[in-house]
């Protein structure tokens, strides 16, 4: 009990000092003139659709800040039908088209073009930013002037559209996003804390990315890893509400990983952090909701009220009284929040409401209940499944290994399983193409130190579509000795040969 108490006041204290940092307002700054004029590359990502890329590539090209001075990247990485203007000859866009047979990422696009551009003179900070973006006249300036003040900071996410397109927690979630945003990022900004870097708009410093290395953003556990990576080399990742990017609302993505997740973190970094700046930032990463503040403060006042006092730390004791007062802090705190984030008061509904959703979240993904959910949706429909299990090679670098992979259909979805020596691995996600669950499990290798050798994997491999959605076919590019030239010979993704070569991604620019 004295565990608990000590964990709901430690809280308790960091919330109250969030709620008097964001008191005092934000100081605006109407001129944003800065005697520096950095040398600006703005990159933007563009994946599947792209419907707003055109839009935010014009909005970008009439900026009203030096035009010698930033230059723009698009990077079309397996974007259906992209505008035609953008391939033709314009000084202002640099365009990287990845015409691969899936996407490589925003992660691996993003590391290969700071690499790419590393070298070259003068460039001083970067601007990165997905294609589903909108900015105004002023954007470019209001980074250069932030540039001064901060190496990594993000522009608040302003959802444009209306709620009534979105579910009831789809509302929930932006809502929480808002208050995440313009309550504890810009308080925890005001006290020189770190940040949650999201990768879907990020300006950083060209010497802090170098000195910090390529990017790992997978998935949202990586982009946490990513800003504990910079807290542990004491710098902190800022958010700048006075500069903003417009969303749709329907394009709304969550940034914030789950609960399980966070404690997952924290216990794998406790004890490896180097500075007050990581320590405290992998200790925020474990704070309480709302409903869990009130159902601890609940127990203990149950506790102190009925029993007796809590012995802390066998040095002290605390009493009824005193938990009284520490809970009436915290909801004054939260109160002052919730003036301070500025959201709507038709919002706070929404917001009172995200607990909820984060503790059914957890329960729902409990593996028990989880696995209950999964055999009922299992036994209501009836799956055509289709199986084929195939022999591949598995090589470390040294050394070859024989395993097998089973290719599985399950109504059109794409799965595959990695089977070695009796043990097995599924991929977790269903696929549309069956090459795309191979790229899961060959990512899923190469956390191991591993790579498929299959023709999918191989730099010699030319996909043929052939209208199939699961086993895609493809011919083999390989000049060996005694191939007749103009010979096409057809292969498939599972298959391999002595003449197999990793496929380096790098050479898809």
């Amino acid at each position: 009990m004295s565990i608990l108490y000590l964990y709901i006041t430690i809280f308790t204290i960091y919330y109250l000092i969030l709620a008097i940092a964001g008191i005092k307002g934000e100081k605006k700054f109407r001129d944003k003139y800065t005697s520096q004029d950095y040398n600006i590359c703005v990159v933007v990502y563009a994946t599947g659709e792209a419907e707003t890329l055109e839009n935010l590539v014009k909005q970008l090209k009439n900026q009203n800040y030096p035009k010698n001075r930033y230059v723009i990247y698009v990077v079309l990485d397996k974007v259906e039908n992209p505008p035609e203007y953008i391939f033709q000859s314009d000084l202002d866009i640099n365009v990287i088209n990845i015409n691969n047979l899936e996407p490589i990422g925003k992660s691996q696009a993003y590391s290969i073009l700071a690499e790419k551009l590393s070298e070259v003179p003068n460039l001083d900070a970067y601007i990165f930013m997905d294609a589903k973006n909108y900015v105004d006249s002023d954007f470019i300036l209001n980074s250069n002037f932030y540039l001064t003040k901060h190496d990594v900071f993000m522009p608040f996410i302003n959802y444009i559209g209306e709620y009534k397109d979105l579910t009831f927690w789809d509302c929930v979630k932006v809502t929480y996003s808002r208050y995440i945003s313009k309550f504890i990022y810009s308080a925890r900004t005001k006290l020189g804390l770190t940040n949650l870097i999201n990768t879907d708009t990020f300006v950083i410093k060209r010497n802090l990315l170098n000195k910090i290395g390529s990017f790992d953003f997978k998935d949202k556990i990586s982009e946490t890893n990513y800003t504990l990576k910079l807290a542990k080399e004491n710098i902190s990742a800022a958010f700048v509400n006075d500069v903003k990017i417009y969303r749709e609302v329907s394009n709304y993505d969550s940034r914030i990983p789950s609960l399980s997740k966070r404690c997952e973190i924290f216990w794998q970094n406790w004890t490896k952090c180097a500075n007050f700046k990581s320590y405290e930032y992998i200790c925020s990463l474990i704070a309480p909701n709302w409903l869990i503040c009130f159902l601890v403060y609940l127990l203990l006042l149950y506790q102190t009220y009925n029993f007796s006092s809590i012995r802390v730390l066998w040095l002290f004791d605390v009493n009824y009284s005193f938990i009284l007062i520490s809970s009436i802090l915290l909801i004054l705190a939260f109160c002052m929040s919730l003036f301070n984030s500025g959201i709507y008061a038709k919002e706070h509904i929404y917001l009172f409401a995200y607990p909820v959703y984060s503790i059914g979240h957890i329960i729902r993904n409990f593996p028990p209940i989880r696995g209950i959910i999964n055999f009922i949706k299992r036994s209501k429909h009836k799956h055509n499944i289709e199986k084929m299990v195939t022999n591949v090679i598995v090589t470390d670098g040294k050394n070859d290994y024989q395993c097998q992979i089973e290719l599985i259909s399950d109504d059109g979805l794409a799965r595959v399983r990695f089977i070695n020596h009796g043990k097995s691995y599924t991929t977790k996600n269903n696929h549309l193409r069956m090459v795309d669950a191979l790229r899961e499990l060959s990512i899923k290798l190469n956390d191991y130190g591993l790579s498929l050798k299959i023709c999918h994997c191989c730099k010699f491999f030319q996909p043929i579509v052939d209208g199939s959605t699961n086993m895609v076919t493809g011919c083999c590019k390989c000049e060996f000795q005694g191939r007749v030239q103009g010979d096409i010979i057809p292969t498939l993704v599972w298959n391999t040969c002595p003449n197999y070569e990793k496929e380096n991604v790098v050479n898809l620019f």
